[in-house]
């Protein structure tokens, strides 16, 4: 392993623990804020920051090229608005664990858009096989918990599905897109799109500014999401996928359920559904399947 994959190794697990506390700090914050509100204002306040960041340390910050909307316009109306937004209202309806472990779909459904959008990074055939035993992990995670077809439980589990569907495509849009502006400056751009496209929506599903309780947990809670999980794991997160494809990128999603898991069960008692962990062990097996070939030249070259 030469000095740029342990450089991109540490990104990976230090991005993995940013992302993955982001869940408890959102289970934190949905007691005092609606959820499109919350991500709203988290990027809000990390697009100007990253805007201001861009502008003081880069000249190419103004998009200017096809390749530029492209890649603000996959992140500012799928990224973030589903990956966050629509996102929050699923885990909003089931817990910060739960909400962590249906991370682990991401690197799937990367992998499937991939497929069609991406032709350097679609999967061999055999490769398929990986994608159906993370199928099963998927139906594992996404079935149990529920009593009838309009418990809030499985409604926020189809949520968080769709929610996981517009992130990967927005991040293989992201991969497709060939952008003349830095990463910082289309991380910022996209950022600040999606927060106006939530600021939009929320009034439409019934949220209000008068829901807002600003007290130290809010305040706390709305912090960690603004600096350390968006404003710095965004920029590494938009350095990996410049340097690696889309699929490997997202693998931090399995290791986001651990964070999400522990701090759950630490701050709010939260327990899963043996089922739901059977359904994450599926969906690793099945993505290290995938990505067998990668995982050994790792290891063993």
């Amino acid at each position: 392993m030469d000095s740029t994959q342990r450089r991109d190794l540490a990104l990976f697990v230090g991005l993995s623990v940013m992302g993955g506390g982001a869940f408890p700090a959102v289970e934190a914050a949905l007691s005092y804020m609606p959820p499109l509100l919350i991500a709203a204002f988290r990027f809000d306040l990390a697009g100007v920051f990253l805007l201001g960041y861009a502008i003081t340390t880069t000249r190419n910050w103004r998009p200017s090229t096809r390749g530029d909307v492209l890649a603000i316009v996959g992140g500012g109306t799928l990224f973030f608005p589903f990956g966050q937004g629509i996102w929050y209202i699923g885990q909003a309806l089931t817990t910060s664990a739960l909400s962590g472990l249906m991370a682990s779909l991401i690197p799937l459904l990367t992998a499937a858009w991939s497929w069609v959008l991406v032709p350097q990074d679609r999967v061999s055939k055999d490769e398929l096989v990986g994608l159906g035993i993370g199928v099963v992990g998927v139906l594992l995670t996404l079935v149990p918990g529920a009593t009838s077809l309009v418990d809030q439980g499985i409604v926020g589990k189809l949520v968080i599905f769709v929610s996981a569907i517009g992130t990967a495509l927005g991040s293989v849009l992201i991969r497709r897109a060939e952008n003349a502006i830095s990463v910082p400056a289309v991380t910022a751009w996209s950022m600040l799109l999606g927060a106006g496209l939530m600021h939009a929506l929320s009034p439409v599903v019934g949220e209000s500014l008068a829901d807002v309780t600003i007290n130290p947990t809010a305040v706390l809670a709305l912090g960690y999401l603004t600096v350390i999980s968006t404003a710095l794991a965004y920029i590494i997160y938009f350095v990996l996928i410049d340097r690696r494809s889309a699929v490997e990128t997202n693998l931090i999603h399995y290791l986001f359920p651990v964070v999400a898991i522990v701090a759950g069960y630490v701050l709010f008692g939260e327990a899963l559904p043996p089922s739901a962990l059977l359904g994450f062990v599926f969906i690793a097996v099945g993505f290290g399947v995938l990505k067998r070939r990668t995982i050994a030249v790792e290891l063993f070259d």
